[in-house]
């Protein structure tokens, strides 16, 4: 495969990536938003947030499709099995390709990090819930108990008077 043809597939690759980086970011920014939501107790927020983030997710996946395919013709044009395989100094675009996937892996680790506070956070929120649909029960319980005792008394009170 010529050189220029491989040039043309590395520079489709970083382009994908750029565009990757970017759905990245917004992902960022959604997962901080997440965080604001979950401390705010804003559910639907949250829900809407997370449907954005679904959205950037899909646009990701795409984006891995298409890269893969380039991906594959630049390992088939140099009949190696993985890029780290060949040599690649000479082009400019392996080189900018590498940095972009640098920093998407940074913006990855971030997100990931975020991503399990806001997963502690909930778990938080759903065990201070969980305690007061308890205490709602025991209140309900205790309610019960007392409803069911004074009509029950109320009932024999009334049966056990004489005339």
């Amino acid at each position: 495969m010529e050189n220029q043809q491989i040039e043309k597939y590395f520079e489709k690759l970083v382009e994908i990536s750029r565009e990757k980086q970017k759905s990245f970011e917004d992902i960022l920014f959604l997962t901080k938003a997440q965080s604001k939501a979950i401390e705010e107790d804003e559910i639907d927020r949250l829900e809407k947030l997370v449907d954005d983030k679904q959205k950037k997710i899909e646009e990701i996946n795409k984006n891995d499709e298409e890269f893969h395919m380039y991906y594959e013709k630049i390992k088939k044009g140099y009949n190696v099995k993985s890029l780290e395989n060949l040599e690649v100094s000479n082009v400019k675009s392996a080189r900018e390709l590498q940095e972009v996937t640098g920093e998407i892996k940074k913006m990855l680790q971030e997100i990931s990090e975020l991503e399990n506070e806001n997963n502690e956070k909930v778990k938080e929120v759903l065990r201070d819930l969980g305690e007061k649909i308890k205490k709602i029960n025991q209140g309900k319980k205790a309610s019960n108990i007392y409803s069911s005792d004074s009509e029950t008394n109320a009932a024999s009170y009334f049966i056990d008077q004489k005339k």
